[in-house]
This record gives structure tokens, sequence and C-alpha cells, in this order.
């Protein structure tokens, strides 16, 4: 299993701040989106587009690290691992 935490509208959307997404050890983020698509129907149109590709409306963190910094989608999630989804952050 693996723990999704969500921040902002993402909590909205999904309807908790957090969720367990059954998910195999040494998959890629690309894999894990599509889990959470599974468990959450509409969550993964706010991460990726239709092509597969990250929408820039969230930013996934594995490890503490923004995937866009590591191997993007292709970046691997260890079995256990928390995963944050995060929407940009704007302020005043």
């Amino acid at each position: 299993m693996t723990t999704i935490k969500l921040f902002a509208t993402l909590r909205d959307k999904a309807g908790a701040a957090e969720i367990e997404i059954p998910f195999e050890r040494g998959g890629t983020a690309r894999e894990l989106i599509e889990a959470i698509e599974s468990v959450k129907p509409g969550l993964a149109s706010a991460i990726v587009t239709p092509e597969g590709e990250l929408t820039g409306a969230v930013h996934i963190f594995v490890g503490g690290r923004n995937v866009e910094w590591l191997d993007g989608l292709d970046t691997m999630i260890k079995d256990g691992e928390t995963v944050f989804l995060v929407p940009p952050a704007a302020g005043g």
C-alpha cells in the first residue's frame, strides 16, 4: 500500500486528506496515477493530461522531492513510501 497525502483543492476533489492506494513496489509515478484513478475516479485528470503528461496543476513529491527533478512520471516509488500531491501555491 502507498499513502497519498492530498493538499488544498485536491482534498476537496478526493473528499479526503489522505488515501491509501494498492500499489506494487517499484512501480512508477505514472502507474501510481493510474491506481489513484481506479480508487478516486476523476482525480487523475487534475494531475495528468489525456496524453499522459503532467498538467502543471499538481506537483508530485516522492521521498520529499518533486518528480519533475527526478525521472518525471517514470520516477520509481518504493513500497510503503508516502507520496504528496500538492497544487502550486501563490500568495500575496
